[in-house]
């Protein structure tokens, strides 16, 4: 393929710079034009359409006063403090007042098109050129001089197009994950409760009393190199009781210890060390890869002829149930703990299991569905990740 002519950024947009951030109180009202700060553009780490701030000027302060009014599909870009290592970018999808912390890419329209513009931006990377002090700062100057690869209008627009809808594709599996998130302790309420309160006059027992059999997870020093059997340390759950397995360290184990501590499909981990507001986050593992779990966790091996591992596991994540961890949880403010005696001694609703089994029907189904947007969603990142690569 024949390379496209290579363009300064300046020949093609106009860069300049924010205004200073008002000092006045007066200079803000709720319902006036956008004022674009560094947060706004790191809300999201790539938005394409930005079109709210934390801050709103005064439409009769800024009668009196000077500041440049930037048109939409401007590109505001950080040139100053640590942001400029963690390239967010955005797009203004409506006009709006910029702080001078932010650089702005004004594209010319007759000669690129915004959008080709943006994903560009999203390519680009300052950080090798940023002038580094006591905190990096970008100058206008080396931006002006940045390199953009120009195709004629019709292929920017057909590129711009492919990203555009795979970045939509990805804006919908985040927003079914979030939905998912919101749906199961939304349906566990409604199916059985409030666990503390129990409404529904659901059988109590002690969590140990339901026969569930609990094991501390390897205290065994992981590696970085990838060698052995991935390990599930504190940050690979989150506080919502999701997997995270992005950033996995390892642990070589004796075929013996790889048989005790192997997890299962249905275990259940919960963090019984941590920060005071973390200890008692609690995951459950889906079988994924062969994977053990760190000393940090308990591992609760749920008797599933009273109990459905997923009901275990939503009930732990409850609102109620994280209040009642904080309470429980003993030592310093910055690690605290809940052991195994103490943990088997929380008060559990056992409902009948079926319908126990009914709500992890219906949670799993959501999961699918969520899963193929994932699926989808990977599919479309890998294509922008090569398109980018290729084109821009």
């Amino acid at each position: 393929m024949k390379p496209h002519p290579l363009y300064r950024l300046a020949d093609v947009a106009d860069v300049v710079a924010g205004d200073p951030a008002p000092r006045d109180p007066e200079a803000f009202a709720p319902d006036g034009p956008l004022f674009v700060r560094m947060q706004d553009v790191g809300s999201h780490h790539l938005n394409r359409a930005l079109s709210a701030s934390a801050d709103r000027l005064d439409s009769d302060w800024l009668a009196k006063n000077r500041l440049r009014l930037f048109p939409r599909d401007s590109i505001p870009i950080p040139k100053s403090d640590a942001s400029v290592n963690l390239n967010h970018r955005a797009e203004l999808a409506a006009d709006a007042y910029v702080v001078s912390h932010l650089a702005i890419v004004i594209p010319d329209r007759a000669k690129v098109d915004p959008d080709y513009l943006f994903w560009w931006s999203v390519r680009y990377d300052p950080r090798a050129q940023v002038q580094v002090t006591s905190l990096p700062s970008l100058k206008l100057a080396t931006l002006k001089e940045a390199e953009i690869s120009l195709p004629p209008m019709q292929e920017q627009r057909r590129i711009a197009g492919i990203l555009n809808r795979a970045a939509r594709t990805e804006q919908l599996r985040a927003r079914a994950a979030a939905c998912l998130h919101e749906f199961i302790p939304t349906l566990f309420i409604e199916m059985f409760g409030d666990p503390v309160e129990n409404p529904m006059g659901w059988e109590t027992a002690p969590l140990g009393a339901c026969r569930v059999l609990t094991q501390y997870g390897t205290s065994m020093k992981a590696n970085d190199r990838s060698e052995g059997v991935p390990v599930l340390r504190m940050g690979n759950v989150t506080y919502a009781g999701y997997l995270n397995c992005t950033d996995l360290k390892h642990v070589e184990f004796t075929e013996t210890d790889t048989k005790k501590y192997a997890l299962h499909a249905g275990d259940v981990l919960f963090n019984r060390t941590n920060s005071r507001e973390l200890v008692g986050k609690t995951g459950i593992w889906d079988g994924r890869f062969k994977a053990v779990a760190a000393s940090y966790f308990v591992r609760l091996k749920v008797n599933e002829t009273v109990l459905c591992p997923v009901h275990v596991w939503a009930f732990m994540n409850t609102s109620a149930m994280k209040h009642r961890l904080y309470r429980t949880a003993r030592g310093a403010i910055g690690q605290a703990n809940i052991n195994t005696k103490e943990l088997k001694s929380l008060p559990l609703p056992v409902p009948p299991l079926d319908r126990q089994r009914r709500y992890a029907e219906i949670i799993e189904t959501a999961r699918d569905v969520t899963s193929t947007a994932e699926t989808a969603s990977k599919s479309a990142s890998a294509l922008s990740i090569s398109l980018m690569a290729r084109l821009l």
